[in-house]
């Protein structure tokens, strides 16, 4: 931003506060269409680690449907066509994509800074785009009952202030506008939590997605170029008990989880390579005010199960740019048009919701303490793959349900690829 815009109130159609995935497309599909769009993303840049990055097929078939498939799998990428799923190191059952969704056979796995950054080159050339980097939202802006915009500091100290017909909050599952608009939360579990951390494979590492049961449940997932993001699957609270134990202690379990994490182990001096992250299901009762609308995991947050929560948030905001478009322009947004976002997409992700549960509780149940489950688990699960139960839940995990059809204007036609 110039001294000018960090002084002057700016007048705007969309105010995004949130440069995520849901943000970012939100932001790039209003402005093909020729919409006045901002918007602001708190941190200095994209570059964070343990965000999702995987891209399910439902993804590719909502990027092939605007024409934006092929540019995206330009970008460098590891595509996945199959799982695994491991009991004490030996390969049990696996599922393949193929059979998950046939006419999108694969997962993308992307570095979300390299899925943003393409984003926001794909966004540049329209006149009426702007991202603001740095910028951190402190208040709403409120007339006669409606949201008319939004005020806060550009990188901690210059104020600024943004007047839209529409403020959007895509501002992830700590969203400061959710607090901000007082919105009420339906529903909230907390059934696990997932701590993250990357090794490096052996030479003959398949790039491909592990479920492992070894005592503790883990996922192990490709991380671009050539590294292995690993989960452990904890209850509530455990990682603080581990903690509390000492590194020492940690490393010890952590190397008699698998082969693969013995030089990681070796080298742990202290907690920094852990990072945890709450497997928290969260849905807002009302997505939407007067002038103000939640998108995204700040609207319905995802559990790490499935490895599907960025996906579902780029389908709310698909749906949120063809409901937004039309109403700009004619001062605050209503909410009765507003809440069309929520009609269209909430029985969907309360379903993914269920699923996600039941996905959770069945990787705790491989871990527990209960001998019982601990040996059940493990020899179901298999199973489940193999007489086809847990392909149909996957497909409709990762596969989702058909969108409402968008109109073609949001499309970039000439790069559309066939899958």
């Amino acid at each position: 931003m110039n001294d000018q815009e960090k002084t002057t109130p700016h007048r705007t159609g969309v105010c995004i506060v949130g440069g995520g995935p849901a943000g970012m497309l939100l932001g790039l599909l209003l402005a093909k269409r020729g919409a006045d769009v901002i918007v602001l993303e708190q941190h200095n840049s994209f570059d964070r680690e343990f965000r999702g990055e995987v891209l399910q097929p439902s993804t590719a078939r909502l990027l092939d449907q605007i024409g934006l498939l092929g540019y995206i799998m330009d970008q460098p990428h590891l595509t996945l066509t199959e799982g695994k799923l491991l009991v004490n190191g030996v390969p049990k059952a696996g599922f393949s994509f193929n059979t998950i969704a046939p006419d999108y056979p694969y997962a993308i796995w992307m570095p979300q800074v390299v899925f943003l950054n393409a984003l926001l080159e794909k966004a540049r050339p329209f006149a009426g785009f702007h991202c603001w980097m740095g910028a951190h939202v402190k208040e709403l802006i409120e007339e006669n009952g409606s949201v008319v915009g939004v005020r806060g500091v550009s990188h901690g100290e210059t104020p600024f202030e943004i007047r839209a017909d529409v403020v959007v909050g895509a501002d992830g599952r700590f969203s400061s506008i959710r607090r901000l608009g007082k919105f009420e939360v339906e529903y909230e579990h907390h059934d696990f939590d997932m701590i993250w951390f990357v090794v490096d494979p052996p030479p003959d590492w398949s790039k491909t997605i592990y479920i492992a049961m070894a005592g503790v449940p883990l996922l192990l997932l490709p991380k671009h170029p050539n590294l292995v993001q690993a989960g452990l699957v904890l209850d509530v609270d455990e990682w603080k008990s581990w903690r509390s134990e000492g590194i020492e202690v940690v490393a010890e379990r952590i190397r008699k989880l698998t082969p693969l994490f013995a030089n990681f182990a070796n080298d742990l001096r202290d907690f920094t390579p852990f990072v945890p992250l709450s497997g928290i299901i969260l849905m807002v009762r009302d997505w939407a005010r007067d002038g103000l609308l939640l998108i995204g995991d700040a609207a319905h947050t995802m559990s790490p199960a499935g490895a599907i929560g960025v996906n579902v948030a780029l389908a709310t905001a698909a749906v949120a740019a063809q409901e937004i478009y039309p109403h700009l322009g004619h001062g605050p947004i209503p909410k009765k048009a507003l809440a069309r976002v929520h009609e269209l997409r909430v029985e969907d992700v309360k379903t993914i919701h269920r699923l996600q549960r039941i996905a959770g509780r069945a990787l705790l149940g491989a871990g527990s303490r209960n001998r019982v489950l601990r040996w059940v688990v493990p020899r179901v699960l298999p199973l489940a793959v193999r007489v086809g139960l847990l392909p149909a839940l996957q497909r409709r995990i990762f596969f989702g349900a058909p969108l409402p059809p968008l109109d073609p204007a949001f499309g970039f036609s000439d790069e559309k690829r066939a899958a």
